[in-house]
């Protein structure tokens, strides 16, 4: 595998984001200036300095707002958008994971990473967990690398290699190490990091847990695998009987586990990934993981897990999982004939599992998710003129209840714009979208 490129954001322009509504850790906005020096927010208010190199962004009638932080995401799919719908897992692994992506050349890896990646930025994810299991070659990881720098997206790469490798361990291990040491010397202030993606209980036997636990842990890497889907039971609990849990490991999905595995990943410090689109459609569970998890103390991010199954943007898994979570708490009511009291949870609970708990999930709470002074300048600005954002002095509840990828006007990651005025900056959209028309005619053309 030829060396990884380099995961530094290029040196970036100081930047002022002049007049916008800023949306503060504690939920609150304000109109005021945030300053932004080295990739890094520098200072925010009557604390910003301001030299005069700066370049001045108006966000007048616009608000300033974290990054969103997508904790489960395919990013090879991207090319497969829109792909497959009305089938269950299994059926849909058929279609699209064995059927489109067995055949994936690294040049098709590349182009599904780097759409996936626009679909992303485009819709104010600044940052991803790309949980990758369509690497065969060390070509095909390098592909993938390529894309996530080229975009410019932030990035926590779960490597997986192919369907996470089964039969095949020495080779997933020679591939995860490799990975591990040409990444290494990028890996602390880059803007891309590695985790291993496993199979879990789910998919693999008690010995292969072992292994790939223990390869997980002797790279130092973080650890991410699905469980608690709906008919395959009792990962927690056999993870636990193996002693591997830990506060390394993160549950996709999880709709499905049982109160004593909920207090095992408590108790461990394990975190969430609820993708409530996908689980809740597919059939991977009654509803979302998110208002379990937080009822046992249990940190949890939003994903969209497969833009070929589900959407692209987090404002719709924000609102669902906001909509899953009531109608879960208040069925009991409702099935007597009673109206709830109250309401559980909120808009700003959701929002903040989008941002903060994201970052937390996957090990970036010290540099992104909110906007603080010294945190990395990932940030994004709505545009609140449009009728649907209007909103009665509540632009965050407007932004919620309505918001979606075209009201993202600006996207700014480490400091650098990536879309400005609702355009995707530097060519990335066009050269996305030649390398995925690209790979789509070659996809096409093996299913004939």
């Amino acid at each position: 595998m030829e060396a990884a490129v380099p995961d530094t954001v290029p040196s970036s322009t100081p930047l002022v984001i002049r007049g916008g509504r800023v949306l503060f850790p504690d939920g609150t906005t304000r109109i005021t200036d945030v300053v932004i020096r080295d990739g890094r927010i520098a200072g925010i208010g009557e604390d910003a300095t301001v030299i005069g190199d700066e370049e001045i962004i108006d966000a007048h009638d616009q608000l300033v707002m974290p990054g969103l932080v997508d904790t489960h995401r395919h990013m090879w799919l991207g090319s497969l958008a829109a792909s497959s719908s009305d089938v269950t897992l299994f059926s849909y692994a058929q279609q699209i994971n064995e059927g489109h992506g067995g055949p994936f050349t690294s040049e098709d890896v590349y182009a599904g990473v780097l759409w996936g990646a626009v679909q992303a930025i485009s819709a104010g994810v600044t940052t991803v967990a790309d949980w990758a299991h369509n690497l065969g070659s060390e070509a095909d990881i390098d592909a993938n690398l390529r894309a996530l720098h080229d975009s410019g997206i932030r990035a926590r790469l779960y490597f997986g290699g192919k369907a996470g490798s089964s039969g095949d361990q020495s080779r997933y291990e020679a591939q995860a190490r490799h990975l591990h040491a040409t990444h290494a010397p990028y890996r602390v202030h880059g803007r891309i990091a590695l985790g291993l993606a496993v199979r879990g209980p789910a998919m693999a036997t008690p010995a292969e847990n072992d292994f790939d636990f223990g390869l997980a842990r002797d790279l130092g890497l973080p650890i991410s695998l699905h469980a608690g889907m709906a008919g395959l039971p009792g990962a927690v609990d056999q993870l636990g009987s193996q002693d591997l849990l830990g506060p390394d490991v993160n549950y996709v999905h999880a709709n499905e586990f049982t109160e004593r595995e909920w207090k095992q990943v408590a108790e461990s410090g394990g975190t969430v990934s609820a993708t409530p689109s996908v689980d809740m459609t597919m059939g991977l569970g009654i509803h979302p993981a998110v208002g379990a998890a937080l009822d046992h103390g249990v940190t949890v991010g939003l994903g969209a897990d497969t833009v070929a199954y589900g959407p692209s943007d987090l404002f719709t898994e924000m609102r669902l999982a906001l909509a899953a979570e009531r109608s879960r708490t208040n069925a009991r009511l409702i099935d007597q004939g009673q109206m709830p009291g109250e309401l559980r949870h909120s808009h700003l609970a959701m929002l903040d599992l989008a941002t903060r708990g994201g970052a937390q999930v996957l090990g970036f709470a010290d540099r992104i998710g909110e906007i603080t002074v010294g945190r990395q300048a990932d940030l994004i600005m709505l545009d609140l003129s449009a009728p649907h954002l209007d909103s009665f002095d509540n632009p965050v509840l407007a932004a919620f209840l309505s918001a979606g990828p075209r009201d993202v006007d600006t996207v700014i990651v480490g400091g650098r714009i990536l879309k400005r005025r609702g355009t995707l900056t530097d060519g990335l959209l066009q050269k996305a979208r030649l390398e995925v028309r690209r790979s789509r005619s070659r996809i096409r053309g093996r299913s004939l």
